[in-house]
């Protein structure tokens, strides 16, 4: 059971947060195997959420002082006699509060208002006085030396004995409080003890049943950067009728206590995945926890909880749940966004596709890449890894070694891009070498990335694909190549095709025939090349022009004409005479043995100059 916040009232990621590890209120089963937090379900529970949240709001609606606010919250400690459920309740209240300073104008002498005076700037100047007078040992000498600063500033004396410490945390004022109900408190308190209790974890395993939901939790699970492993399993479901399987998701993550290095870090990250997770139409969670005593040392402990016996949970907002998962637009970190963009500006003519369809691999384990770049029916794949440590890679290179083969050296076009910074296990360079060796060797030759400060290098990438545009443009133009040809030369020497509108003029468009081929149009190029590589000047049925063929009969007479023509505007208008596309007038004028003499950015002032043989 999980409590869905208001559909206007988003509450921000950040407020996802553990409360304080010294809060954590947990149990231990008899038999000393099993951890569980103390939930908050009992009606008394939810008096006293009920109370602290109209001390809030009074507070807030007499702008108390945030040391009265404390006073009153401990009078309720007292009462109800357990310190870690108020100070924890009162920790995730503090978050939806806004402090400030009191802002109200000081009052001078003769009861005007005068400037606003900050209290760092009243604290400077008295202790300036005090240090050029003397120490205010005395009652009497503060007195002095507060009148005298307060004549200096022309503000009254008790307006500076008021303000002087008015910036320090216990005497700011609640200015705004985002109230929010008994019920979603305690939801959002069982939520954050098992966020806190999560910091301390292993490993942590969830199963998310049904299938419908579990692409949106991985898309979290990446975003964060969280080192991850997931599988597929079938559970066999029986009813009175017949049996059928349901496809249930196994994800395993690596818990912060079995890394070295930003333990913190990756604890927050853990933390911020569970509402996700609880969120989802059927789940069940599993986790490892280590608890330090002074008496016995470690002791590792399990934890097990599901969808069906858990208490009320606050999870995300049905309109956050569907932005996330049906933005267009939505990337799972900024790495991504960043690569995303970046690529899209090069116009490669490669399809970026986000989080492609699962790899399955053998034993029902898949592999979800955080890219996929389609073209010609060819897929390549691009997997982004934020932390890792030596077991996380040693997984991840099985995974791609036990993936079916998509290519002739028998690997999988995929390229993996590391976070140089993120390495979390040792501190040995020479085991971290090693494994970057053996992941270097899994992959095909320059797919192994190391990247730094968020930003995945495109080099290697667009190069790659280049040289599979390559390899494609030769081979779709050797396939189509004598079709091609011989439909070009009826196209440029047919007088019929004269009156068609998509050859006017004999003049054929090299992206036309590459539509109707479907093929690159630099493969139609190259296969035009090609044949005309066999040919002498006069053979020729058409010239190449750009990205259009003009029948050599034409391009004859366009350049007889050209030869009485000097400025660039005429030539423009001859083309135009010949219906030849403005796009490559300026490659014909080049065909031709002609150059354009620009005097300035004005067309009407270029001229025409015969080059020199």
């Amino acid at each position: 059971m999980f409590i869905k916040t208001e559909q206007n009232k988003t509450i921000p990621h950040w407020e996802y947060e553990m409360i304080p590890a010294q809060l954590l209120r947990v149990k231990v089963s008899n038999k000393g195997k099993h951890i569980a937090p103390i939930f908050c379900t009992s009606d008394e529970d939810a008096s006293l959420a009920d109370n602290m949240i109209k001390v809030f709001e009074e507070s807030c609606e007499t702008r108390e002082r945030k040391a009265l606010l404390v006073n009153k919250i401990g009078l309720l400690e007292s009462e109800y006699g357990d310190y870690k459920l108020v100070r924890g309740l009162f920790t995730l209240l503090e978050r939806r509060c806004k402090f400030v300073k009191n802002r109200e104008f000081i009052k001078n002498e003769i009861g005007s208002h005068g400037p606003i005076v900050e209290p760092c700037i009243l604290r400077q100047k008295l202790f300036e006085k005090s240090s050029a007078y003397d120490f205010a040992l005395t009652t009497l000498k503060r007195h002095e030396i507060i009148q005298s600063v307060a004549s200096d500033l022309g503000i009254d004396r008790q307006d500076v004995a008021n303000e002087m410490w008015s910036d320090l945390d216990e005497n700011l004022v609640l200015e705004y409080f985002d109230r929010i109900t008994p019920t979603a408190l305690l939801a959002w308190y069982n939520l954050a003890l098992m966020q806190t209790l999560m910091f301390s974890c292993t490993a942590l395993q969830f199963v998310l049943r049904g299938g419908s939901s579990w692409k949106g939790v991985l898309r979290h699970v990446k975003r964060v950067g969280l080192m991850y492993n997931i599988r597929k399993e079938f559970e066999q479901i029986s009813s009175k009728d017949d049996r059928y399987y349901d496809e249930n998701i196994v994800c395993s993550l690596d818990g912060p206590l079995s890394i070295f290095k930003m333990t913190d870090l990756y604890g927050t990250a853990i933390a911020k995945v569970l509402p996700y997770v609880i969120s989802a139409e059927s789940w069940s969670l599993e986790a490892w926890i280590i608890r330090n005593y002074l008496s016995v040392g470690r002791k590792i402990y399990e934890f097990h909880i599901s969808k069906e016996n858990a208490p009320p949970l606050i999870g995300l907002p049905d309109h956050i749940d569907s932005q996330e998962n049906n933005s267009p637009d939505y990337f799972d970190s900024a790495v991504e966004e960043k690569f995303a963009l970046k690529f899209e500006q090069f116009r490669s003519g490669w399809t970026l596709i986000r989080e492609p369809d699962p790899i399955i691999v053998k034993s029902d384990k898949a592999f979800i890449p955080d890219f996929m770049f389609e073209r010609y029916g060819r897929r390549i794949y691009l997997e982004i890894v934020g932390f890792w440590t030596d077991e996380y890679i040693k997984r991840k290179i099985e995974k791609i070694t036990r993936i079916c083969p998509e290519n002739k050296d028998g690997k999988i076009d995929i390229f993996i891009a590391l976070d140089n910074n993120y390495y979390i296990t040792s501190k040995y360079k020479n085991l971290e070498k090693d494994l970057l060796s053996r992941l270097r060797s899994s992959v095909q030759d320059g797919h192994l990335i190391l990247y730094k400060n968020g930003q995945v290098p495109l080099k290697p990438i667009l190069s790659y694909l280049k040289s599979i545009d390559q390899e494609m443009i030769r081979k779709f133009a050797t396939a189509a190549g004598r079709d091609l040809v011989a439909d070009i030369d009826r196209l440029t020497t047919d007088n019929n095709q004269q009156n068609d509108t998509k050859y006017d003029s004999g003049i054929v468009s090299i992206n036309t025939l590459a539509e109707k081929y479907n093929i690159p149009s630099d493969s139609v190029l190259l296969a035009l090349q090609s044949r005309e590589a066999g040919l002498n000047v006069h053979n020729k049925s058409y010239v190449i022009v750009g990205t259009y063929l003009i029948p050599r009969s034409k391009i004859l007479e366009i350049q007889e004409s050209l030869n009485f023509i000097s400025s660039f505007t005429d030539a423009v208008l001859l083309f135009r005479k010949y219906k030849v596309p403005e796009s490559c007038h300026v490659d014909l004028i080049s065909k031709l043995g002609y150059d354009i003499i620009w005097r300035g950015i004005d067309s009407t002032n270029a001229s025409l100059e015969k080059r020199k043989e």
